[in-house]
């Protein structure tokens, strides 16, 4: 493989000496400027590695190994290919199917030193189609061995580069979606760059600046989580936790600020264990309505299994002896324990039972409709009888200044 200043003198070359295949493109930058568009070799390119599809796989890829990849690299060069084929398969297929049929119709967009800021698939797909795979749709490899780009001017900065590619990949609708971790990473990005909120509301298309902010509290908790678990930057962990995350954010916010209605006093000590409950529900995959509205509690009002002491005590003391017994070190394992009718699942519902006791014996609406009805049974039995007996006499005495004495105070 070449290296990026090979390539920048390559790509130089090519567009001082070579006449565009088209004129007059327009980008999301630069107002009022054209880009014109050459036939590059792809052998001259390079994934981003800033990539919003793979971010957060590429992000884990570097935390395990402890260093960052490079594209100078061929292995890692290659290793940004493959996580791109594989991100998502069918998807790619049909893509690959209609390039080599149809050729490259939409242009993409890359640096002067070859790196791919637009149109990182599509390359992929051609690449593939160029070594070799051609050959399965009739086609000669030849026809595959360019990308068309608009090549960008040399003074574009990373920053600027960075809200080029957010406009373009997430901005816009695109037939393949992103995965919504990746969004929230792309979030973090340009607030490390130094971009605002309405800047980052208007790149990625969304409706408010409070739309940004959310995403950036809820991922601060998808770190913490991460963190909790000894597992940071592993980002592939929260696919498919997102609405467990938006929902644990707003129950954890009101414990943190004193807003949480709870049948009992609880210490931060206390909080942190509810916590850590949830991040092991979360890494165990558990069903997210069921997580939601029996663990952590709607979000409208305090009703998981935290807000009565006996009910989280016995509960709590449950959870860690399934921890203690199944010692869970996998993936996998966890989300043994978390499937529909597993140990967790079967803690859960049993709290879950004993709340519902607890808190309608606590109904002192309901208590009384109870004791009504107990009293008119009394009643009519006595009715019935001939003599009652010096006892049950006494005891209904008892039971009447009791019953005074409530409604005295009230």
């Amino acid at each position: 493989m070449i290296t990026r200043a090979e390539a920048k003198a390559k790509i130089t070359e090519i567009i001082t000496t070579q006449k565009p295949i088209k004129t007059g493109q327009t980008l999301p930058i630069r107002k009022g400027m054209t880009f014109e568009v050459y036939k590059i070799p792809l052998a001259y390119l390079v994934p981003n590695i800033l990539n919003d599809r793979i971010t957060w796989k590429i992000r884990e890829y570097e935390a395990a190994n402890g260093r960052a990849l490079s594209i100078e690299s061929d292995d890692d060069v290659a290793y940004l290919y493959s996580l791109i084929l594989n991100e998502h398969p069918a998807d790619n297929e049909r893509t690959k199917a209609d390039l080599a049929k149809n050729g490259q119709q939409v242009d993409g967009v890359i640096t002067n030193e070859g790196i791919i800021i637009d149109g990182n698939r599509r390359a992929t797909l051609l690449r593939a189609l160029f070594n070799g795979e051609a050959d399965k749709y009739g086609q000669s490899v030849e026809d595959f061995r360019y990308f068309n780009a608009i090549v960008l001017p040399g003074d574009i900065d990373g920053k600027e580069i960075m809200a080029l590619e957010t406009m373009l990949q997430i901005g816009a609708d695109k037939p393949v979606e992103y995965n919504r971790i990746c969004l929230y990473i792309k979030v973090d990005n340009l607030l490390k760059a130094g971009y605002t909120y309405p800047q980052i509301k208007q790149y990625m298309g969304l409706k408010t600046d409070k739309e940004v902010e959310d995403m950036e509290s809820t991922f601060k908790l998808m770190l913490e989580y991460l963190e909790a678990i000894g597992k940071p930057s592993h980002f592939t962990l929260l696919d498919g936790l997102e609405d467990q995350f938006l929902n644990t954010k707003t129950v954890f916010k009101r414990l943190d600020n004193g807003t949480y209605s709870a049948e009992w006093e609880y210490t931060p000590e206390d909080v942190v264990e509810f916590k850590t409950v949830c991040y092991d529900y979360m890494r165990a995959k558990f069903e997210g309505k069921k997580y939601r509205d029996v663990l952590v509690g709607k979000p409208n009002k305090s009703n998981g299994v935290f807000i009565e002491k006996s009910v989280w005590e016995e509960f709590l003391a449950h959870h860690n002896s399934i921890l203690d017994k199944n010692d869970p070190v996998t993936e996998a394992d966890w989300q043994l324990l978390g499937r529909k009718g597993g140990k967790l699942d079967q803690n859960l519902n049993n709290a879950s039972q004993k709340l519902v006791t607890v808190l309608n014996d606590k109904n002192v609406s309901k208590l009384i409709r109870e004791v009504q009805i107990k009293v008119d049974r009394i009643e009519e039995l006595l009715s019935k009888m001939e003599e009652v007996s010096a006892e049950d006499i006494d005891n209904l005495k008892e039971l009447s200044k009791t019953i005074y004495k409530i409604t005295s105070q009230y």
